[in-house]
């Protein structure tokens, strides 16, 4: 690789953060990585978002350091990172959120895998998240068992992973139609497609803090199709590439679940959608038990349920 010349390049698609995205872009002015390439993509902010993100370029651009600011008018974060990705001409990606943090090592870590190995199309890491109450959960990236791990924790969220341009060109960039679980719909066009991955170990270099004006939302009840539309993708790409869908079918159970304890009628509708898919009577009963489990603050169904399912 040529050292004049920038390794990775990060995406940060903004919408309406002008009071917090410069605490996620001097995160990135910090990187100990050069040189080094961002591109910043307005998505029709209405408040003076572009006007912050434009100013700070101003101020932190140099030799080593590219700042690139464009807008983008198709709502949703995917068509914002896709314009972005348009102007990559760096060997690797990463995409960033606008209200996240990352540690000064965080990009120079990412790029120094993939410089040790060529052959690797995803690297990635675990990340911590500020919830709403103030307590820190940690996600986990996984470079084994990727399929089920992805299906129910979202291992290839946005925030976790860097990847090799190219094979993300190959597997069709982000969709503009998924405007939720944008990243879970993506990993698994990016999994069925057998990438080489590597978890660079166990360091936390990423700080995503949840906020309760949050893009898509802190209900899941009140957009039910964003959720099933992003479901049903998934579906299609699974059933493309020859795998079964009784991961996805889980997933609903669970969404339905959550659609109940929210207290919306939703809960019931998705969950009878399921049922009536089912032919075998047992699979009925598997899902059902899902569903009460799950409604009632049941966690991992989806352990509790492998010996008895063909997931992947």
């Amino acid at each position: 690789m040529n050292s004049t010349r920038p390794d990775i390049s990060i995406i940060v698609p903004v919408f309406n953060r002008s009071t917090i995205v410069t605490d996620t872009l001097d995160s990135i002015a910090a990187q100990t990585e050069r040189p080094l390439a961002l591109i910043i993509v307005d998505n029709n902010s209405t408040d003076d978002s572009l006007a912050v993100v434009t100013k700070w370029a101003v101020r932190h651009e140099s030799p080593d350091f590219s700042v690139t600011v464009l807008s983008e008018t198709t709502p949703g974060a995917p068509a914002a990172r896709n314009k972005g990705f348009e102007s990559v001409t760096t060997p690797y990606v990463m995409f960033f959120d606008s209200d996240d943090i990352m540690s000064p090592n965080h990009v120079k870590d990412f790029a120094d895998t993939f410089r040790a190995d060529p052959q690797l199309d995803i690297a990635g890491r675990d990340i911590v998240s500020i919830e709403l109450d103030g307590t820190k959960k940690i996600h986990r990236f996984a470079d084994r068992d990727m399929m089920f791990r992805h299906a129910f924790n979202a291992i290839l969220s946005t925030q976790r992973y860097a990847v090799k341009s190219s094979f993300l060109r190959e597997a069709g960039s982000w969709n503009p139609g998924a405007l939720a679980w944008n990243d879970f719909e993506l990993g698994f066009r990016l999994l069925v497609k057998h990438p080489k991955c590597k978890k660079i170990d166990d360091t936390v270099s990423v700080t995503m803090r949840r906020l309760s004006e949050s893009i898509t939302g802190t209900s899941y009840s009140d957009t039910p199709l964003k959720w099933e539309h992003s479901l049903d993708l998934v579906a299609d790409t699974l059933s493309n590439a020859g795998y079964p869908d009784d991961a996805i079918e889980l997933r609903r159970v669970v969404l339905a679940a959550i659609y109940s304890r929210e207290g919306s009628p939703e809960g019931k509708r998705l969950l009878g959608e399921v049922m009536a898919r089912q032919k075998s009577a047992s699979r009925r009963a598997l899902y059902s038990v899902a569903y009460h489990y799950t409604r009632k603050g049941g966690r991992g169904i989806h352990i509790l349920l492998r010996p008895f399912m063909n997931f992947f």
